[in-house]
């Protein structure tokens, strides 16, 4: 659980985790637009995701990667500073998405 978060946002930010973790691209857009929901969806929005948000210790990316979740991991990356580095050791393993996800958000560079 993330303190100092709204209960709404904390579930909202929890499901970008999950369906990136799922390898669900509709799930995870549907997801972001839930954070969003008076604007569109755009290049800022995913990069504030992408480096900002952090899924049980994981940037959002590693997250999916670290699960499998190749199209995700895919879009994801794009998102991704430059400098920020993604190091996966053990991407043959099938790992099952935990029931509890911790988020936080930390400031982009």
């Amino acid at each position: 659980m993330a303190e100092g978060y709204p209960k709404e946002l904390e579930e909202d930010l929890i499901s970008v985790c999950r369906n990136a973790a799922e390898d669900d691209r509709s799930g995870l857009r549907q997801a972001v637009r839930e954070l969003t929901p008076l604007s569109r969806i755009n290049t800022s929005t995913y990069k504030v995701l992408a480096n900002g948000l952090v899924c049980n210790g994981m940037q959002l990316a590693a997250f999916a990667r670290y699960y499998g979740a190749s199209d995700t991991y895919t879009l994801l990356k794009k998102y991704t500073y430059p400098n920020a580095i993604i190091e996966i050791k053990d991407v043959t393993a099938s790992r099952d998405v935990p029931v509890e996800i911790s988020v936080s958000m930390t400031t982009g560079k």
